[in-house]
């Protein structure tokens, strides 16, 4: 039974992931099989050839670019989601440890162990902290000792909660010492928390630098487009001496090259939010999700925003 329990606790995690990422690979996949042969995308196809040691076709057309980033978003939102909310636990949890550890510290200090004190720390409402001291509990109550057990619950958690679970299961063995090293411990998880909340606010900073830079490109490709309409234009009205505006790429051609460009700011970028706030670069898909789909928009209306301005533009 005990190993059976062992097992249950170490899979579960593993088996929501899984069973996210097939879900998410099986919509997309079923996404793209629709608008390629029931809806017939590649039909209406246009690409550009990029001349070249090895010439490259490049699809331009925003239905088809359109297509696959809905293929991507499809396929990392979910995923992408589920990893935010359980990084937004974690971080709850360490947010919760230096409470956790006073609490402890008290009851150490009135005469309890540090198994019963924890016991007792399950009648508060501590959010998530409640479910895994409970799986520690249950753990002990099978026959793991306290060190194993906290540290085997806890093993899922960021690697400040999983230093100060090490820290209480060194009280437990420090015989008399236990409540000073928690209160110690308590007082550190205080500061270390303080300290946290100072370089979040550092970071959003980089992280609006991030936003603001792809929504400055987003402004200049219209204005790129708005430019490039109106040259068009301007040849269409001069006949001959338009002929040499017309060697450049057209309207919706350039439109599909800045849409590619736009992604592929957008991809690494979102991997540096990531890393920037949490330290994980998975972290970064749900900025990714939030910033294709603002692209995707921006280059399916963009040409409305060109031709608007085109009409107030004097020739």
């Amino acid at each position: 039974m005990k190993r059976k329990m062992r097992r249950k606790i170490k899979t579960r995690q593993t088996t929501k992931e899984l069973i996210i990422l097939l879900g998410s690979s099986i919509t997309s996949l079923i996404l793209l099989f629709l608008a390629l042969f029931v809806f017939k995308v590649l039909k209406n196809i246009k690409t550009l050839i990029m001349p070249g040691p090895v010439p490259i076709i490049l699809p331009y057309n925003v239905g088809f670019i359109n297509l696959m980033v809905l293929f991507i978003l499809t396929l990392i939102t979910p995923y992408a989601v589920y990893k935010y909310m359980l990084f937004r636990r974690k971080k709850r949890v360490e947010m919760l440890m230096p409470i956790l550890l006073y609490d402890l510290a008290g009851l150490v200090r009135a005469g309890h162990t540090v198994p019963k004190a924890l016991e007792i720390e399950l009648e508060k409402d501590l959010g998530p902290l409640n479910e895994l001291l409970e799986k520690a509990l249950i753990r002990i109550t099978l026959g793991d000792d306290v060190s194993r057990a906290l540290s085997e619950t806890f093993k899922d958690q960021t690697i400040v909660t999983r230093r100060f679970i090490e820290t209480i299961a060194e009280a437990h063995e420090s015989g008399g010492r236990a409540a000073q090293v928690l209160m110690e411990a308590s007082m550190h998880a205080s500061r270390l928390q303080a300290f946290e909340e100072e370089r979040k606010r550092n970071m959003k900073v980089y992280v609006s630098i991030i936003y603001a830079a792809i929504l400055i490109f987003l402004v200049s490709s219209a204005f790129l487009l708005f430019f490039n309409a109106a040259l068009y234009e301007e040849a269409a009205r001069k006949g001959a001496m338009g002929t040499f505006i017309t060697l450049f790429l057209r309207p919706d051609q350039l439109k599909g090259i800045l849409y590619y460009a736009t992604i592929f700011i957008t991809i690494p970028s979102s991997i540096a939010i990531g890393k920037i706030r949490s330290g994980y670069a998975v972290e970064g898909l749900i900025h990714m999700a939030i910033l294709l789909t603002i692209v995707m928009v921006f280059y399916t209306f963009v040409d409305y925003m060109v031709q608007l301005m085109l009409k107030t533009m004097i020739f």
